[in-house]
């Protein structure tokens, strides 16, 4: 699953069709129960075969944190260990109200990840950071949500009803707008003096674009933009 991802992630980046990404788990038991402990002693039992499994994984967070499109996290049901690396790569996390979310790697004798680790304390701050390392704990969506691991919860009937409103709502605005956004929200995540200036040379292309056209015209005009992220 960690090697396919990049690659259905390049293949919706390509895509001018898509406005946004959902990722989501298949049936409502487990977004992503994290790894199969049972497959470690194969693929993560030396040195060597661990930094593979690392790399895969890097590899498949990075690919969703570097795509220009809005990448939303659907979650019902468990989203533990590797998991919490793959909602935590997203823009944004959406949860039935009956998921649960524990990074339990200190059950395990394992260090965590240090990409997840740095998304961790990146988009939810040190403090939170360690109390989910050093307890293993499980949270409930509404504490998840209180501690800034989500940005709504619904209740599972309304669950996907959650998720269409955030993608209507992506969808009626403009693609360049929304890659440019998330280069500068990186950018300013990192502090790297090359990523801020690719950042605003992206800002000031939005300025010349055919979508910021379209905008002003539509305000004008009283009606809805028709963005083609251009």
């Amino acid at each position: 699953m960690w090697l396919g991802i990049p690659q259905i992630i390049d293949r919706f980046e390509q895509d001018g069709g898509v406005r946004s990404i959902v990722v989501t788990g298949s049936g409502h038991e487990a977004f992503a129960a994290g790894a199969d402990i049972s497959e470690f002693n194969d693929h993560r039992a030396t040195e060597s075969s661990a930094k593979a499994y690392d790399e895969a994984t890097q590899a498949a967070v990075g690919s969703i944190v570097r795509c220009t499109k809005p990448v939303i996290a659907a979650i019902r049901g468990i989203c533990f260990g590797g998991g919490m690396a793959l909602a935590m790569a997203c823009d944004l996390r959406l949860a039935s109200d009956d998921a649960r979310f524990c990074i339990p790697a200190a059950k395990l004798g394992i260090g965590y990840g240090y990409e997840g680790t740095a998304a961790l304390v990146s988009r939810l701050g040190p403090a939170l950071a360690a109390e989910m390392l050093f307890t293993a704990r499980v949270y409930t969506a509404p504490e998840a949500q209180t501690n800034g691991i989500l940005h709504a919860h619904a209740a599972p009937a309304d669950f996907d009803a959650l998720v269409h409103q955030y993608t209507t709502m992506i969808a009626a605005n403009a693609p360049l707008s929304m890659a440019t956004a998330k280069l500068v929200i990186r950018a300013i995540a990192s502090g790297d003096p090359a990523e801020r200036r690719a950042a605003e040379d992206r800002i000031a292309a939005c300025m010349t674009s055919a979508d910021y056209a379209e905008g002003r015209t539509a305000f004008l005009e009283k009606r809805k933009p028709r963005f083609h992220g251009s």
